[in-house]
Order: structure tokens, then sequence, then C-alpha cells
């Protein structure tokens, strides 16, 4: 007979080793994933600063942290093409352990978490989905949370904040520079979030210089 709370210590165990055999599929085609850790860690952030304006399930937010792991696997062909073929690789590898729409969920989340993202009702990577206004939410949090790292720059620091239906993120930089604030600050990435939650993401850059000038 079960404790109280046994099943969901096991259920959770074993959620944590799945996302655990994704991170470790990402290792073996990437080699270095610091940038893939710091994405499912951003997708954290969001999940937790937008927690009343949705209603995500353990499995979605699984889901999406899956996609914070895998979503750059294609770079290991080729870096221009990896969306396509980063998605390519998790429809083809068997042995990824996913039933038929997780598959095709991520699929989805690793094709579109850069580039146009087409209307739903116009994208055939949505056809066999179920639920795609949920799964393009989903892809919102993974873009937003990938424009908040990038692999050529160094990593800011990054304070989330809400008031009703508007979010505050301040990206604390080491060095201010043109590209780092047009890298962390690209609307078009925060777009498809603002629609499926019908909010707005304002993104604060901070240069720790500037900080210590006035310290």
């Amino acid at each position: 007979m079960n404790r109280p709370g046994m099943e969901s210590r096991t259920t959770s165990k074993l959620a944590h080793s799945k996302l655990a055999w994704f991170r470790d599929w990402a290792t073996d085609q990437l080699g270095d994933i610091r940038h893939e850790r710091r994405v499912a860690a951003h997708v954290s952030s969001l999940i937790d600063i937008t927690l009343p304006l949705h209603n995500l399930t353990r499995a979605d937010i699984r889901l999406v942290k899956m996609a914070a792991f895998v979503h750059d696997v294609g770079r290991s062909i080729n870096k221009r093409k990896h969306p396509t073929l980063g998605a390519r690789m998790v429809r083809r590898n068997a042995d990824l352990p996913l039933n038929k729409q997780q598959r095709r969920a991520l699929v989805y989340l690793t094709l579109r978490h850069r580039g146009l993202v087409p209307a739903a009702q116009d994208d055939p990577a949505l056809r066999r989905v179920n639920d795609p206004a949920r799964l393009q939410l989903l892809l919102g949090i993974l873009r937003a949370a990938d424009t908040l790292d990038c692999r050529r720059l160094p990593s800011p620091r990054l304070t989330f904040s809400r008031r009703g239906r508007r979010i505050r993120i301040v990206c604390q930089l080491r060095e201010d520079s043109a590209e780092a604030r047009r890298v962390f600050s690209r609307r078009k990435k925060f777009r498809l979030l603002e629609e499926m939650l019908d909010c707005r993401i304002d993104v604060v850059i901070v240069s720790q210089r500037r900080l210590s000038a006035v310290a």
C-alpha cells in the first residue's frame, strides 16, 4: 500500500528523469549546453511570473523544458538551418521517450523557436496537434526565454516582476553595447507570448558599469 504523497513523489522523479534524458541527448549532440540550461531556467522564471495568467499543467511545463534543452540540436549539423534540421532530428529519433502527440509538439517547438510563426490555422506543423493554442503559448515562452540568452555574448543577470498584465524584465549587463541591447530586447521574440497571454512585456537594459558609477 502506497504511503500518502508517494505517488506524487514517484511522478516527480519520473518527470525529472525524463528531462535529464533530453538534457543528456542535447549534450551528446552539441557538447556544450550552457545556453540550453540558461534557457530552461528562463522558461521556469517566465512560467512562475505569469502564473496568474495561464493554466499550464505539469505536462505542459515539462514539455517546454524539454524544448529548452533540444531546440538548438540542429546546430550540430548546420547553424543557419538548425530549426528545420533540429525538428527533423526530433521527428526521426525513435529512441526519444515520446508518444505521438508529444513528438509532434516537440517538433513544432523546435521548428518554430526562431523565425516567423505562421497563424495556427495556416501552419502545417500544427495540423495533427492537440490544442494548438496551448502549444503556441509554450512556443511564446520558449522564444522569449531563448532571446534572453545569447551564445556569443555574456549572459545578463535577469530580474522578473509583474504588475497585473505588465511584465518587467531587467537585464543587467556586464558590458553595455549596441549589440547586447539589440539582442536582449528584440520585440518580435516577445510578441507571441504577449499575444497569447494578453500582456505587455517590457525589457529594461541596465549596465553594471553605470550602476557602479551611480553607487
